[in-house]
């Protein structure tokens, strides 16, 4: 049961990952990593054959190998942020938004803690940089 359960949000996050792909605003990355992690909780095929995908291949192995976040996703993720707070503040309390504002805060710190791209990469390990939360 647990393993469907994981094989199903796997399926629903590439679902997601795809939609990021056509939609502008919909972050793709962050759907094919919550994907992959899923897929690692339930299906070795499904995580291999994403790790292996034309498209989020090389976004997962960029994020496992390296901890590259990609701008474009930040971005995207930024305008969803936005967007959602925008909606927040028109429909719901000022304590909603406050709260949302707060994580959603927490969320972008977190995210610009990690490089943009592979050159970024590099040359924040050739200069001795922290990457991320860890090292």
């Amino acid at each position: 049961m647990k393993k469907w359960l994981w094989r199903s949000l796997g399926i629903l996050f590439v679902g997601l990952a795809y939609i990021g792909i056509i939609t502008p605003g919909i972050p793709t990355t962050i759907f094919a990593i919550l994907a992959a992690w899923a897929f690692s909780k339930s299906s070795p095929e499904l995580y291999n054959w994403l790790h292996n995908h034309k498209v989020f291949g090389k976004y997962l192995n960029n994020w496992e190998k390296k901890r590259v976040f990609p701008k474009k996703g930040r971005l995207a993720m930024c305008f969803v942020m936005i967007i959602s707070s925008i909606s927040i503040y028109f429909t719901l309390s000022t304590r909603a938004l406050l709260i949302a504002v707060v994580c959603f805060v927490l969320i972008l710190i977190w995210a610009f803690r990690y490089p943009g791209s592979v050159e970024e990469y590099e040359r924040r390990v050739k200069e001795g940089e922290k990457i991320g939360w860890l090292n």
